[in-house]
Parts: C-alpha cells; sequence; structure tokens
C-alpha cells in the first residue's frame, strides 16, 4: 500500500532529524552564545506537521483497502 510506505519513510525522516537535533544540542553546548532558533528544530517542527497529515491519510485505511 502506497500511504503505508509513504508513512515509513516520514518516520525514517523524523529519526534522522531527531538524530541531527540531538547532533546540534551537543555542538552549541562548547558555544559561549546560545540561539534562539535554528533551521534544525524548524525542520523537525515542519516534519512533525508532514507526519501528522500522513497520519490522517492513513487513518483512512480500511482492511479491504489492503488487498485491492
Amino acid at each position: 500500500m502506497k500511504q503505508l510506505e509513504l508513512l515509513e519513510q516520514e518516520l525514517k525522516m523524523i529519526q534522522e532529524n531527531i538524530q541531527r537535533v540531538k547532533k546540534y544540542q551537543k555542538e552549541q553546548k562548547l558555544e559561549k552564545w546560545k540561539p534562539y532558533n535554528s533551521l534544525v528544530v524548524g525542520e523537525l517542527k515542519h516534519r512533525l506537521t508532514a507526519l501528522k497529515q500522513r497520519i490522517t491519510l492513513v487513518s483512512q485505511i480500511t482492511t479491504t483497502d489492503l488487498f485491492y
């Protein structure tokens, strides 16, 4: 099913983003100044919004859809 494959890809991208946020956090601990915004966190928020939309589409799947 195409929607399930897309959901799986979305989850993989979120996992990658979480790893990037953790790496960014470690890198920023060494700096003297603290940033108030970053593209890394913004991308994670975007991915979460996309995941919400993908879940909405997947939630409409019925059992019979899996076999057609």
